[in-house]
C-alpha cells in the first residue's frame, strides 16, 4: 500500500529487527540537528546467516580471518572481549586490511559529507556475527572516533541474543 510513498522516500528505515533503543539510535543519528552539519557515521556488525543490513552502504565480509569460534576457550566470548580481539588481529591478513580500510573509510567519509550526504552505514559480517565482525566494528568505530567522526556502534545479533534472553526466562537465551 505504501510503494509510492516509499519510492518518493530518501530514507527507508528497516526496524523489523530493531530494539527500541536501537531504532532511537538510529533516529538521532540521521535526523539530530546536533548532528546536521556533519556526517553520522554509523557501525555495525551482523552475522551473513541473517543477511546483511538494508541500510548498510558499504558491506565488509571478514570471513577471511581466523575464526575464535574454534577454539573452546573463546567460543562463548565476542568480540567485544580483548581474547577476541587479540585473537582476531594475530591473523596474518588482518593488520593490512585494517590499515588500509581506516584509511580508505577516512578518505572517503569526507567525500560524503561534501557532496551533502548526512548519514554513512558500514557493515562488517562474519558467520555468526560475534566474533570477527564485532571485533572489527568495535576496532574500526575507535579509529574514526579518534579521528573526530561521531560514531554509531550497533551489534545487531547480540542485540537479537539480548531480546531473546530477556523473554526466554531462565536458560532460554540464544546460543
Amino acid at each position: 500500500m505504501l510503494a509510492e510513498v516509499r519510492a518518493r522516500a530518501d530514507i527507508v528505515l528497516y526496524t523489523s529487527e530493531m530494539t527500541p533503543h536501537a531504532l532511537k539510535a538510529e533516529i538521532e543519528s540521521r535526523f539530530s540537528q546536533q548532528l546536521s552539519v556533519n556526517l553520522a557515521v554509523s557501525v555495525q556488525s551482523f552475522s551473513y546467516k541473517r543477511g546483511a543490513p538494508r541500510e548498510a552502504d558499504m558491506v565488509l565480509d571478514c570471513r577471511f580471518l581466523r575464526n575464535p569460534y574454534w577454539q573452546a576457550e573463546l567460543r562463548t566470548l565476542d568480540g567485544r572481549d580483548a581474547r577476541i580481539q587479540g585473537f582476531v588481529q594475530g591473523d596474518s591478513l588482518f593488520g593490512a586490511f585494517f590499515d588500509k580500510l581506516c584509511e580508505m573509510l577516512l578518505m572517503l567519509l569526507p567525500a560524503y559529507k561534501a557532496e551533502g550526504k548526512a548519514y554513512f552505514c558500514v557493515a562488517f559480517g562474519c558467520t555468526g556475527g560475534r566474533h570477527r565482525s564485532i571485533t572489527l566494528g568495535e576496532l574500526v568505530a575507535a579509529r574514526l572516533r579518534a579521528a573526530g567522526w561521531p560514531v554509531a556502534l550497533r551489534h545487531r545479533e547480540l542485540e537479537l541474543s539480548r531480546q531473546g534472553s530477556q523473554g526466554a526466562g531462565e536458560g532460554g537465551a540464544r546460543p
